[in-house]
């Protein structure tokens, strides 16, 4: 049963049809497709938006369409042409959905508007089941309602907190086609198939290979001395940045007194204990990781008061290989929020970065990787 008709029961109220202001809002565009994509619970913020609108912006070009995005001021942006978060009103915001061609969002107040007024539209759902909180009104010809993955019977979490995110289950493909049902059917053939998305695809780093002095800033910055252990550029490149760093062993004593280095992530069968005291008296966040098993309860023991992680990076192939099936190896595409600078080139994986020779460097990058077929 809806929620309305719930309320309906409940209250004795008859349903009729609602009413809201819509005084004018201008628009610089003929015709527009909306994209609204958060919620008041982040639970129903789907975090592949952006990776949609790239998948159906031919698709937009192709009939004429502007994208428009409203919300909160605090969402995040998909690089609409029309950006409106923070910028209406809730009455100049039904204005706009009034007006428009297509609304794709998620669960929410504005995707009720859109059914309402009888947009061809496409709405998320994940945290509860979308019989019971579809928009209400408007035909359901017009309708795209799609709910997220619920493996083996699992039912919807009813709850405001969920980590990971069952709303993330459904991947960009899958909505950019159930949305070419609506405008265009024939143009689901255009849309890439993704392959596999890994769980840190979404997050922002640069991974430098120290084989020249980069001048790059960035946040979330690693320099990969395990992969190349040259220290000769380490100041350039730490002049200008603060930096994490991921070795093998002991470096210059000196570059840890530059106050730049963020973490230490030491990798190693074991550990020099003379170059961990250093790190202990300089203050500066160290991960030790033990890359050989049968060392493992010895340098935990040898190095009791820091949490020693194992490192198994054959078995950590074996398992990305299972995670993701390939027809070709060679058939697919990379994308990531992590870049690798290399041989003064920028690549979205150290796959691309070592020119595509080793799978197994991908699959030890999989994590960070959204596949997809060329």
């Amino acid at each position: 049963m809806h929620l309305i008709e719930r309320y309906s029961l409940s209250t004795g109220l008859k349903i009729d049809n609602p009413f809201i202001a819509t005084p004018f809002y201008p628009i610089a565009a003929s015709k527009y497709v909306i994209f609204h994509t958060s919620a008041k619970d982040n639970l129903r913020d789907y975090d592949y938006w952006n990776e949609v609108k790239i998948m159906l912006d031919p698709l937009f070009h192709k009939h004429g369409l502007t994208t428009v995005q409203i919300g909160l001021e605090k969402d995040p942006s998909i690089n609409c042409q029309i950006d409106l978060r923070g910028k209406t009103t809730i009455n100049q915001m039904a204005y706009v959905i009034k007006n428009c061609d297509y609304f794709i969002g998620v669960d929410s107040f504005p995707a009720h508007l859109a059914g309402f007024y009888d947009k061809k539209m496409l709405s998320i759902y994940a945290n509860s089941y979308s019989a019971c909180v579809y928009p209400y009104w408007g035909s359901k010809a017009n309708k795209k309602i799609i709910e997220t993955h619920r493996p083996n019977g699992e039912k919807p979490s009813f709850s405001f907190n969920e980590d990971p995110k069952t709303i993330n289950r459904l991947k960009p493909d899958e909505i950019a086609k159930h949305f070419c049902d609506l405008i265009d059917p024939d143009y689901k053939n255009a849309i890439p198939s993704i392959l596999y998305i890994g769980d840190k695809y979404k997050v922002d780093q640069v991974e430098i290979i120290p084989d020249a002095p980069y001048s790059i800033q960035h946040p979330n910055l690693f320099i990969r001395l395990d992969m190349l252990h040259n220290e000769t550029y380490l100041p350039a490149i730490l002049q200008n940045c603060p930096a994490s760093i991921i070795t093998k062993k002991p470096f210059n004593e000196q570059l840890l007194n530059s106050g730049m280095i963020k973490l230490i992530n030491y990798v190693s069968d074991e550990f020099d204990a003379v170059f961990v005291e250093k790190i202990r008296q300089r203050g500066i966040d160290l991960h030790l990781i033990c890359t050989n098993p049968n060392n493992l309860k010895k340098e935990r023991v040898r190095f009791f008061d820091y949490k020693v992680f194992p490192f198994d990076e054959v078995g950590k192939i074996k398992r990305s290989k299972e995670s993701v099936e390939f027809s070709d190896e060679r058939c697919f595409r990379i994308a990531s929020n992590k870049k690798v600078f290399k041989n003064q080139a920028m690549h979205n994986s150290h796959y691309e970065a070592n020119n595509c020779q080793n799978i197994d460097d991908l699959m030890l990058d999989l994590e960070w990787v959204m596949l997809y077929n060329a």
